[in-house]
């Protein structure tokens, strides 16, 4: 079992209850029964089981029944875990009712991979009584990613850990073509499952760059409309990450096209088709997917160090771009990130920090890159990859002492 960066028995001590979500794969229910492994007065309960799923979609009152049984036979602070608890939404409403009559006496560590199902039925989300924290694939910090074969597989625990490459491809082809199954069809978010697998093609193919819906749309044989409803789909699912445009304008951020990355480099080239593509360092593929792979990776950083930092994109009017801006709000950055997959690039470049420093000359300009050790040129800190993703709240706070 791999140690990871969020431990749940921390907060579950502090009498908190968790809503831990995070993608299909990523390890929630082995974090679960590694975090419940050595307790006593415990219960689980896995919603992905067919017989618990029916029960309690049947008769979600029955959690309540069992559970206060469970609480009269010991004065022992019970925790209860239940996982995809997005199957059988209306359970949060028994759990709330439980946390108010049992304060102090029960803790419940519910995980889900699908935020839009719970919204999608106007549920209690538990607001005030349950925290909620993201659990991430594999993170350089945890086990020392190889980095060839991160950008190629990824870093969901099974893919990353499988015993040889052709497992790991399998797994990754069965997950794409599973979440389509179980996260799409059964849970019946689209009308036609065809288009939304055409529309998936062209989102891996897209991934990265400013989406044009309208365009898309037409390409999909949908509205524009569709189409974003489709994107919605794979942030709500946590499929995908929404980086939105950077303006001094709120207003203009609105109408600036957003980009989006998926969530796994692995998961991403089993929808494009490129598992068994061989990956050179050379190429624009590699770039594209070292980028998707940061930006994941920055994400989980912002969550595990629970730094609250808002992701958006720059560009200027001549198509100048700057990967990332790392904001505390949507007026206000704190460190603009550009990312490049050779081992030593330049200032020039990164020739959109020239364009973002005329408008932000105090802030810190970072390139994140195959760089073995950290160098300054011209203003801009050129940092080693794993740096960038482990002490991300270093960066925020003092860039030049890496140097």
């Amino acid at each position: 079992m791999i140690a990871r960066n969020f431990n749940p028995l921390i907060l579950l001590s502090k009498s908190s209850s968790i809503l831990l979500l995070g993608p299909r794969g990523t390890g929630k229910t082995a974090l679960i029964r590694a975090c419940f492994k050595d307790l006593t007065h415990k219960t689980q309960i896995d919603l992905l089981h067919g017989r618990e799923f029916q029960r309690y979609l049947n008769a979600p009152h029955q959690l309540s029944d069992e559970l206060r049984q469970l609480l009269s036979k010991s004065t022992e602070r019970l925790l209860v875990a239940i996982d995809e608890v997005q199957r059988v939404p209306a359970l949060l409403d028994e759990v709330h009712s439980l946390i108010e009559e049992n304060k102090g006496r029960i803790a419940f560590l519910l995980s889900g991979s699908s935020a839009r199902k719970l919204r999608r039925g106007g549920v209690n989300l538990l607001a005030g009584r349950a925290i909620s924290r993201f659990l991430h694939p594999l993170h350089e910090s945890e086990v020392g990613l190889e980095l060839n074969k991160a950008l190629r597989l990824g870093t969901l625990p099974a893919v990353y850990t499988a015993a040889d490459e052709d497992l790991a491809i399998f797994t990754l082809d069965s997950y794409v073509s599973t979440y389509l199954r179980e996260e799409i069809q059964q849970e019946s978010i689209v009308r036609s499952i065809s288009k939304f697998s055409r529309f998936l093609e062209f989102a891996g193919q897209l991934n990265g760059e400013p989406i044009n819906f309208a365009k898309l749309g037409k390409q999909i044989g949908s509205a524009g409309k569709t189409a974003q409803d489709y994107f919605g789909i794979l942030v709500d699912t946590l499929i995908a990450i929404q980086i939105p445009g950077w303006s001094e304008s709120v207003k203009k951020q609105l109408t600036q096209a957003p980009k989006y990355y998926f969530f796994d480099t692995g998961v991403l080239n089993a929808i494009n088709g490129y598992l068994r593509v061989d990956l050179k360092e050379s190429s624009f593929l590699y770039g594209r997917l070292f980028e998707t792979f940061i930006i994941s990776q920055l994400s989980a950083s912002n969550d595990y160090l629970n730094l609250g930092l808002k992701f958006f994109y720059w560009r200027d009017k001549n198509g100048r771009e700057v990967d990332l801006i790392l904001a505390r709000n949507v007026t206000t950055p704190v460190a603009a990130i550009e990312i490049k997959s050779s081992e030593n690039p330049e200032p020039e470049d990164c020739p959109g920090f020239e364009s973002f420093r005329e408008d932000y000359p105090d802030i810190p300009r970072i390139c994140i890159c195959r760089t073995p050790r950290p160098y300054q040129r011209r203003g801009v800190v050129f940092l080693p990859w794993q740096d960038g993703l482990k002490y991300l709240d270093q960066i925020l706070t003092a860039p030049t002492g890496w140097l």
